[in-house]
């Protein structure tokens, strides 16, 4: 084959260049630009899509997260290369900052009330545990999904919105004079 490596990673060398890149974060960084900027579709789309992706990226979906944002991509008609690119916004360094702020805001939203010393004090009835296996893994259950999955997808919708928003306004126009100097160029 043309493209195998002539000597295979381990393991153990995978999983350390998926937190550290070999050639560097800024090596990584630039070949996602250089991937954006070469899409060839309107500045609206691959912008949208970046959006897409980035509001992806915020949902609590781990490991879903190039599916939830192809799929948004597809249903307001953006760029689905641009939308799994944008994914990249949630990456091991950014996600537990992303997740503590989603998190939080979703507790506020809420109505969970946190006191000084860091603990949540519930606003809800507290109910009485059966002592069968299955009860209490049920109750074990709904507890981990009311305290932590529903504030984390709350708290990560309205961040990811707010994030896909300033991410779009800010990409588009960058991509449109990207796009107009390169036509220009290509004239000459």
């Amino acid at each position: 084959m043309v493209f195998k490596r002539r000597n295979k990673r381990t393991a153990l060398k995978k999983f350390r260049e998926f937190f550290l890149p070999e050639k560097g974060w800024r090596r990584a960084l630039e070949y996602l630009s250089h991937r954006i900027r070469r899409l060839p579709d309107t500045p609206h789309r691959i912008a949208l899509g970046l959006g897409c992706g980035v509001l992806a990226s915020f949902t609590p979906f781990f490991g879903l997260h190039f599916l939830v944002g192809a799929l948004l991509a597809y249903i307001v008609r953006a760029n689905i290369i641009a939308a799994i690119l944008g994914t990249f916004f949630g990456n091991p360094i950014t996600f537990p900052f992303m997740g503590a702020i989603s998190i939080r805001i979703g507790e506020v939203i809420l109505g969970k009330v946190i006191d000084p010393g860091g603990t949540i004090i519930n606003n809800s009835l507290i109910r009485e545990t059966d002592l069968t296996s299955f009860g209490i893994l049920k109750d074990f259950l709904l507890e981990v999904y009311s305290e932590n999955f529903i504030p984390y997808a709350l708290g990560g919708l309205i961040c990811g919105l707010l994030m896909a928003f300033i991410i779009y306004f800010l990409s588009k126009p960058l991509i449109f004079t990207y796009q107009r100097r390169k036509r220009r160029r290509n004239e000459k």
